[in-house]
């Protein structure tokens, strides 16, 4: 998978949006106006989700290519060598997914409604 790959399937979740709120080197993607995913453009193949603490010990015990993301709180972020080929489009799609999740959950009853999913 590609950042542009990534870049597209975290637009496709609903009401997802983009911006760049520390520059014009980060991307962030939001639900809610909550950010679930970034991509850290001086570094190109570095994907960061947000995760909770028992995804992220499986993930980085799993897999050499995920770890904590840099700048972010310990265990609540991870980041992913999108380059590495341990690392498939479908894990991608599906760390995706419950990032994502894991931030619409945490959004107030008022916010949801606000998105009516």
């Amino acid at each position: 998978m590609t950042i542009e790959d990534a870049r597209i399937y975290c637009l496709s979740k609903p009401h997802a949006t983009e911006d760049m709120p520390f520059g014009d080197d980060y991307v962030a993607f939001r639900i809610g106006g909550k950010i679930f995913a970034g991509l850290p453009l001086e570094k190109p193949n570095l994907f960061v989700l947000k995760c909770d603490p028992e995804m992220f010990d499986e993930m980085v015990a799993q897999y050499s290519a995920i770890e904590q993301a840099w700048h972010w709180h310990k265990r609540l972020w991870m980041q992913i060598h999108l380059d590495d080929a341990e690392i498939s489009s479908e894990l991608v799609k599906y760390l995706t997914d419950q990032a994502y999740q894991l931030v619409y959950n945490k959004l107030t009853k008022k916010e949801k409604a606000e998105l009516e999913l």
